[in-house]
C-alpha cells in the first residue's frame, strides 16, 4: 500500500477508577505527539548518516518531561530510538511514566522489527515484533503465544514519519497516506501527513529554518517542525501539549511540574444539569458541541443521532432478553476473536470464565454473572499501563479499561461476542472519558464491569469501539467536547 497523495446503579465512586480510560489516552497524545516526527538511533560509526534530539515537553506550560531521539542510516537500512518520560499527577496520584523503544526500517524506511517497554510504578511491560510473510507478527504482554497482525502492505514506524517527509520530498500543499505503526496503541493506524511548507521557528531560545506538517492519526492532528534531517525542533497539538526542542543539560536540569496539578481535570466535561446520585437513569438527550457527527459512528445500542444542526444524542437502556439464549452464540463471530489485549483463546482466561459460569447455558445469565464477578474480584485502582487481559487476571486490579478487556476476554472465551466501546459517562455534574462493553445476545447490549452494571445506564453516551488503536480516535475531541443534558428519564421503581 505505501505512501501516496491525497445493574443500572451508578453511585459516586472516586475518580480513579471511573475516568480512567483518559489516563491511556494522555499517556497515547503526549507520547504519539513527541513520536510523530522524529527520528531515533544510536549512533554507530558504520551509519552513513545520524542525528539525535533532545526534546523538553510541556502541558498547558507546565513541564511534564522530555524525550530523547536518535536515528543512524546504515547501509541496510535505519535504526530508529527513542526514549521518553513523564512525571504526571492522575487522581492525585503521581504517575512517573517511561517508555523506549526501538525500531528497524528497510531503506525505503518500511518497518521490518520493533521492540517497546513501557512502565510505570505500577505496571511494567515490553513488547517485540516483526514485518514477516505480510503480516505484523509479535508477542503481546502476559501472552504466551505471538499475535499476528495482517498487512495489505509496508507499514512505517511513528518515529521515522519526519525522515519520511524529509527523504521523500513531499510536496508542499500535498496531503499523504501512510499506513503508521505505534507501539503505544499496538496497532497500524492510517495516518495523513499535509506538509504546509518552510516557515522559521524559535525552540530553546534559538531560530531555526524548519520544514512545517501536519500528521492526523486516530482523528487527532499534531503539528511538527523538522529539519532538514527530520528531526522535530518543535511539536504541538491540543489541548496544550507542546515539545522543544533543548539541550541534553537543560532537560535533565529542569524539574518536571507535572506532578503539581491533576491531567484528568483537563479531560472533564462539565454540564449545568445535576443528575442524583445513584439514579437508575434509561433515557439521556444530551446536545453535543466541538464533536463532528460525520467524523463518528454514534450509533449504538439505545444509542441515536436526532438531529445534526443542534447535534442532538439521545441514548435509551435498552431491554435485557427475557427468554434464554443458549450458549455459544455463533452469529457476530468476529467478536469471538482473540486480539492484542483480548486473549480470549488464553487456558487461563477460558479456565477463570469456566469458574465465574459453571454450568451456564443462558447467555444473558452468563453475561451477568461475569460483570457481577469482574465488578466483584477487581481491585478498583488507577493504573499507568495498558491494559491486557491476561495481565489484569494475573495482577486481578484495575481502572475501567482493565475491567473492560478482562471482561472481554471471558465473555468471548464462553462463545459471547463482545466489544470494547468508549466514549464519556456523566458523574458529579460533569461527563469522563470512560471505557465499557457491549455484549451480543440477540441485540447487542451495554454492560459495565467497572460498576457492575447490566445493563449499563443511560450515562454512557458512546464516541468508538474497538482496540486500543480505534480507541484512539477520541483523542481528537479532548478539550473540544461541550454538553448540554436537555432530558433524562428514570427507570420505574421496583
Amino acid at each position: 500500500m505505501g505512501f501516496r497523495p491525497d445493574s443500572g446503579r451508578v453511585d459516586s465512586k472516586p475518580l480513579p477508577y471511573y475516568a480512567q480510560n483518559m489516563r491511556n489516552v494522555i499517556i497515547l497524545a503526549v507520547a504519539v505527539l513527541v513520536a510523530a516526527g522524529c527520528g531515533g538511533a544510536k549512533a554507530a560509526k558504520t551509519g552513513s548518516d545520524s542525528a539525535e534530539a533532545w526534546l523538553s515537553s510541556t502541558i498547558n506550560g507546565q513541564k511534564v518531561g522530555y524525550s530523547l531521539y536518535r536515528f543512524d542510516q546504515y547501509p541496510g537500512g535505519y535504526r530508529f530510538e527513542s526514549f521518553i518520560k513523564m512525571t504526571v499527577a492522575m487522581a492525585g496520584k503521581e504517575q512517573r511514566i517511561e517508555s523506549r523503544s526501538v525500531a528497524n526500517a528497510g531503506p525505503d524506511l518500511a518497518l521490518e522489527s520493533f521492540t517497546f517497554t513501557f512502565s510505570s510504578q505500577d505496571r511494567s511491560f515490553a513488547v517485540k515484533g516483526r514485518v514477516a510473510g505480510g503480516e505484523l507478527v509479535f508477542d503481546a504482554p502476559g501472552d504466551k503465544q505471538e499475535r499476528t497482525i495482517k498487512l495489505t502492505g509496508p507499514i512505517y514506524p511513528a518515529s521515522a514519519i519526519g525522515r519520511l517527509v524529509v527523504v521523500r520530498k513531499f510536496a508542499k500543499d500535498s496531503t499523504y497516506k501512510v499506513p503508521v505503526f505505534d507501539a503505544a496503541v499496538m496497532g497500524v493506524v492510517p495516518a495523513e501527513v499535509r506538509v504546509i511548507g518552510r516557515e522559521k521557528v524559535k525552540a530553546g531560545g534559538k531560530e531555526y529554518d524548519a520544514l512545517k506538517f501536519t500528521t492526523k492519526m486516530a482523528k487527532f492532528e499534531m503539528t511538527a517542525w523538522v529539519d532538514d534531517k527530520g528531526m522535530s525542533i518543535v511539536e504541538a497539538s491540543p489541548p496544550g501539549m507542546k515539545s522543544e526542542r533543548t539541550t541534553a543539560d537543560q532537560v535533565l536540569k529542569a524539574e518536571p511540574e507535572g506532578r503539581k496539578f491533576d491531567v484528568l481535570t483537563m479531560f472533564r466535561v462539565p454540564v449545568d444539569t445535576e443528575i442524583p446520585d445513584g439514579a437508575k437513569v434509561n433515557r439521556l438527550k444530551l446536545e453535543i458541541t466541538g464533536v463532528n457527527p460525520k467524523d463518528y459512528d454514534l450509533v449504538g445500542p439505545g444509542q441515536k443521532v436526532l438531529t445534526t444542526s443542534p447535534f442532538v444524542v439521545e441514548i435509551k437502556t435498552p431491554d435485557v432478553p427475557t427468554e434464554p439464549v443458549p450458549l455459544p452464540i455463533t452469529v457476530e463471530a468476529e467478536f469471538l476473536n482473540p486480539s492484542v489485549s483480548i486473549q480470549c483463546d488464553a487456558p487461563e482466561i477460558k479456565a477463570k470464565a469456566s469458574e465465574a459460569i459453571g454450568a451456564e447455558k443462558n447467555a444473558v445469565v452468563a453475561s451477568r454473572k461475569l460483570v457481577s464477578w469482574v465488578f466483584t474480584v477487581l481491585e478498583k485502582q488507577a493504573t499507568a499501563s495498558f491494559p491486557s487481559a491476561l495481565d489484569v487476571l494475573k495482577t486481578m486490579k484495575g481502572d475501567c479499561n482493565e475491567h473492560a478487556v478482562l471482561f472481554a476476554a471471558l465473555a468471548r472465551s464462553v462463545g459471547i461476542p463482545t466489544k470494547t466501546a468508549v466514549g464519556l459517562i456523566y458523574m458529579n455534574r460533569a461527563f469522563y472519558y470512560h471505557a465499557w462493553n457491549e455484549v451480543y445476545l440477540g441485540t447487542w447490549i451495554p454492560v459495565d464491569a467497572t460498576f457492575g452494571e447490566f445493563p449499563a445506564n443511560a450515562l454512557h453516551f458512546k464516541l468508538a469501539e474497538g482496540e486500543l488503536s480505534q480507541q484512539a480516535e477520541i483523542l481528537g475531541l479532548v478539550g473540544a467536547v461541550g454538553i448540554k443534558v436537555k432530558e433524562f428519564g428514570l427507570a420505574p421503581a421496583e
